[in-house]
């Protein structure tokens, strides 16, 4: 009919139901920022895990390794002292003196924190012991039957002196460390950015 517009056979068909809208998609230049702090933050806090677990297995190592060397020095340095004395003359003498207290030392100086200790009150049962194993090992058939209770008081009396020595010794050690940490953990919390004070704050501030 002449003043109609021609319908197209798409308008008569009518809107088509089989299309369906596509889903809306994330912008990533909204989401990018976001996502890339969260992945950014999880990636620091595993850093930051993986660096404690290494610092941890490393300080045990570093406990082991001094316990190691703690025990060599307490108790080797002694042994190879009264070893040489028997070696050069009868009986325990000035070189296992002298290596009692330098190993109870060099042991109070490399143990761990709890360790030191540990050094002060086992010196004079090391020592005690060292002496009289050494001395017994050397002439057995000396100390037998009723001599041994003679020999026994001897050791204590002749051992005695070393062991005040190598506990006064290892006490000055230890009482010295503590002193030196605590002056370092002061001296940490008063450094800027140190133990206890906020990154980029100053002690005035």
């Amino acid at each position: 009919m002449a003043g109609q517009r021609a319908r197209t056979p798409y308008q008569d068909a009518g809107p088509r139901t089989e299309d369906r809208a596509f889903p809306a998609q994330r912008s990533r230049t909204a989401d990018g920022p976001a996502g890339a702090a969260d992945a950014g933050r999880g990636g620091a806090e595993r850093s930051a895990r993986v660096l404690r677990a290494g610092a941890a297995r490393r300080r045990q190592q570093a406990r082991r390794r001094g316990g190691l060397v703690a025990l060599c020095a307490a108790v080797g340095l002694p042994v190879l002292g009264g070893v040489a004395d028997e070696l050069g003359g009868p009986g325990v003498g000035p070189l296992f003196a002298v290596a009692s207290v330098l190993g109870t030392g060099a042991a109070a100086a490399v143990c761990s924190r709890a360790g030191r200790w540990r050094v002060v009150t086992a010196a004079p049962v090391v020592v005690l012991l060292v002496a009289s194993g050494v001395e017994y090992a050397a002439r057995p058939d000396r100390y037998r039957g009723g001599n041994l209770g003679t020999g026994a008081l001897r050791w204590v009396v002749e051992a005695f002196p070393v062991m005040a020595a190598a506990v006064g010794l290892a006490l000055a050690v230890a009482v010295g460390r503590a002193v030196a940490d605590r002056r370092r953990a002061v001296l940490g919390r008063r450094r800027p950015g140190g133990p206890g004070v906020p990154a980029g704050a100053s002690r005035r501030g």
